[in-house]
């Protein structure tokens, strides 16, 4: 925690030593567009803008503008790059104000770059925006000329096509005789109409006079030719032949002169339309009313006079006159009808032989309409490009008030060009501050949390709810496994190590295991390399320095090795006995401690571990423990292996070996759950190999430290009778 806090306050030192000062400037920039009077929505350039946009922002912030104005004002070489520019300058931003203004916020290294920036950056905006719009103004120029011209091209040859197609087609004759014959289906129906009713009106005629086609050679009544001068007065408010026309009149057997060819065709008699065969001397109807005028005159005279009367006799002249003309009258409308009924006879014998030529002239007319048409709107289409091109080079060309964006800087709002903002001495410091504490609360705690190890008794007893009866400190390799220690005066094992094992013994004598004996101690650990060997010999050293006639027995047939701590020879060991291949005697071996035997482990063969968990070694501690005060079983790893779960009946508690930081809790737990699922008595936990000299360590177990035991360390005129008992 110390380390920590101190690295803390000595980081906000090394910054502000060797920190670069930054100065700041916040500045006020006005801006107004100004839109061009000639405009196109085709060019951008010329287009209308009013105000702030964000175009005009990113493009006054662009990477482009802040390096130019950089080089401008000599901050960074002519060829800087980016990366160097943000060395000097590293911070540049704009934000608007209103409508009309921004705000730009600069931090460089320098106080004149924050002085002068800005106003740099404007200048320089406003020079790319000259020069952008005559370098595009000159492109577009050149670019839109020759679009131009190849369009004039083009149109020219459209209207080209369209001059020699109307010569090669005669497209003028194919319209003149189009709109000729244009009326030749209305003049068609027409004119059978107009026959059919002149063929009834004939008929009617006809009954008139007799005998249809044959005329009559007695006068008809007079009733009649009212009658007949009715018909014909009708239908001739709806035909009228006009004088001077030619009316065709076909020979006997002949047929009409428009469609007779060749020599033998038969030549039609022409008749002109006289004035005596159209106009009447007077209208009937006036002639009509004169008659009945007459007939009423006579009718009133004879009742006063007789008819030979000379009045008499003058109104029947009259009369008879009257009727005459009356006669007359019916003969030139007789006349006429006929000649006009001929007449629309041959007509629509013309108008049918036409009809052919109609269908092919309006067939061929309507293929070069549309090849016409086609041509036409071809030429259209480049004359109308052409013209949007000659608008858009006109816009290019006389557009000099074109869309400009004015910007003028109006001064600094924010200027810090003396007193730096970075580094800031009060939150350097409360910075630094920060970084001690967190760093002295927070990375020890971090620490703590991600150690998944063993590190105090403490920790142990909370995750395996087993109590710790004692540590072994952490001691030179040769100190600690010297187990034929005696307590003479050149004894090199410190007192607080042998209080230490002394303490784990009274513990386990206060602990009695299975039917409240404590005889038989098996010593394991979770996994290999974590000290049991080295504690089970040095609980039997402590035991033995009772009084107590003791055995250490290495059940570890894979990897014991208690015989290289007691100096004596591996033979015959463990395995033999297990095998029936020497004696108890033979295989307990004495050590320099007169009341510390030992049974080495012997050499490895193969089948001996399964004999661990049979009635042969119960048998044999059933032996040893009629022989024996103590006994200390050194056994494998409870992790990995099977035996140790096994050997735990035959013995009367579990002494388990935790290292220090080095073994994981989630490894402690694992076996503890096997030992206890197997019903295993706990004597308790030890944390071998602590390290003492850590603070932490210290703290918690300064009992166990050299210094406690310094004034009960014996000076050179004890006794030896003191110095045995004092180890005892």
């Amino acid at each position: 925690m110390v380390i920590m806090a101190c690295l803390g306050l000595l980081s906000g030192l090394v910054y502000y030593v060797y920190s670069t000062p930054l100065y700041e400037a916040k500045s006020l920039v006005y801006v107004r567009g100004h839109g061009s009077p000639v405009q196109a929505r085709d060019v951008p350039e010329t287009m209308e803008a009013t105000g702030l946009n964000r175009a005009i922002m990113e493009e006054f912030s662009s990477k482009r503008n802040i390096i130019e104005a950089a080089k401008k004002m000599g901050l960074v070489q002519s060829d800087a790059t980016w990366a160097q520019v943000v060395e000097v300058v590293p911070y540049v931003s704009v934000d608007t104000v209103d409508t009309s203004h921004l705000e730009v916020s600069i931090q460089a290294r320098t106080p004149e770059a924050v002085r002068e920036f800005t106003a740099a950056l404007v200048e320089e905006f406003r020079r790319q925006q000259e020069a952008a719009w005559h370098q595009y103004r000159d492109e577009a120029l050149n670019r839109y000329a020759d679009e131009l011209k190849a369009l004039q091209e083009k149109a020219s040859a459209g209207l080209k096509r369209l001059a020699a197609f109307e010569r090669e087609e005669k497209i003028a004759e194919s319209v003149i005789q189009q709109t000729r014959l244009n009326e030749l289906p209305k003049d068609l129906v027409v004119t059978r109409e107009l026959l059919q009713r002149m063929d009834v009106l004939g008929k009617k005629l006809a009954e008139f006079s007799g005998e249809a086609g044959v005329a009559s050679t007695t006068p008809p009544a007079m009733e009649k030719v009212l009658e007949e001068l009715s018909l014909l007065s009708t239908f001739e408010k709806e035909r009228d032949i006009k004088i001077g026309e030619v009316i065709r009149r076909p020979t006997a057997g002949g047929s009409a002169p428009l469609m007779a060819t060749g020599p033998t065709a038969k030549v039609a008699a022409e008749v002109v339309v006289q004035p005596g065969m159209v106009d009447p001397l007077e209208p009937w109807q006036k002639l009509e009313k004169e008659r009945r005028i007459l007939q009423d005159r006579q009718r009133e005279l004879s009742k006063q006079y007789l008819p030979g009367h000379a009045l008499m006799k003058e109104v029947a002249d009259d009369l008879e006159s009257n009727e005459r003309s009356l006669r007359a009258e019916l003969g030139v409308l007789r006349q006429r009808f006929e000649l006009e009924h001929e007449h629309f006879k041959l007509k629509l014998a013309t108008l049918e032989a036409q009809v052919a030529n109609y269908h092919k002239v309006n067939e061929e007319f309507s293929q070069h309409s549309q090849a016409y048409a086609d041509i036409e709107k071809e030429k259209a289409l480049w004359d109308k490009a052409r013209e949007h091109l000659a608008e858009k080079l006109a816009v290019v060309t006389f557009a000099e008030n074109r869309n400009w964006v004015e910007m003028r800087f109006k001064g600094h709002t924010t200027l810090r060009d003396e007193i730096p903002v970075s580094p800031n001495k009060s939150k350097l410091l409360m910075l630094s501050i920060l970084l001690a504490l967190g760093g002295a609360l927070g990375v020890p705690t971090l620490v703590n949390l991600a150690d998944a190890s063993a590190s105090t008794l403490q920790q142990l007893e909370e995750v395996t709810g087993v109590k710790g009866i004692g540590i072994v400190p952490r001691t030179p390799r040769e100190i600690i496994e010297d187990v034929c220690r005696s307590p003479a005066l050149d004894a090199k094992v410190p007192n607080y190590l042998l209080e230490s094992f002394r303490l784990i013994r009274s513990h386990l004598l206060l602990s009695p295991g299975k039917n409240g004996k404590t005889q038989v101690v098996m010593v394991t650990s979770a996994r290999p390399s974590e000290g049991k060997t080295t504690l089970a010999a040095n609980i039997a050293w402590a035991f033995q320095s009772m009084g107590g006639k003791t055995l250490l027995i290495d059940c570890d047939l894979r990897r014991g090795r208690l015989h290289s701590l007691t100096g004596i020879a591996n033979e015959p060991g463990m395995t033999r006995l297990l095998k029936g291949e020497c004696t108890v005697e033979e295989a307990v071996k004495k050590t320099s401690v007169p009341l510390l035997d030992i049974v080495p482990r012997g050499p490895v063969m193969i089948g001996t571990t399964d004999l661990l968990v049979q009635r042969v070694f119960a048998e044999l501690l059933e032996t040893f423990r009629s022989e024996y005060d103590h006994i200390v079983v050194d056994t494998p790893p409870v992790l990995g292996l099977s035996e140790t779960t096994a050997l735990q009946r035959a013995v009367d508690g579990v002494l388990f070996v935790v290292r220090a930081e080095k073994t994981a809790r989630k490894d402690v737990v694992d076996a503890m759950t096997l030992l206890r699922k197997a019903g295993a008595h706990l004597f308790g936990l030890v944390l071998s190999d602590l390290d003492l000299n850590r603070v932490s360590n210290y703290y918690n177990y300064y009992y166990y430290s050299p210094s406690y035991y310094e004034d009960l360390e014996p000076s050179s005129g004890d006794s030896l009778e003191a110095l045995n008992s004092s180890a005892k």
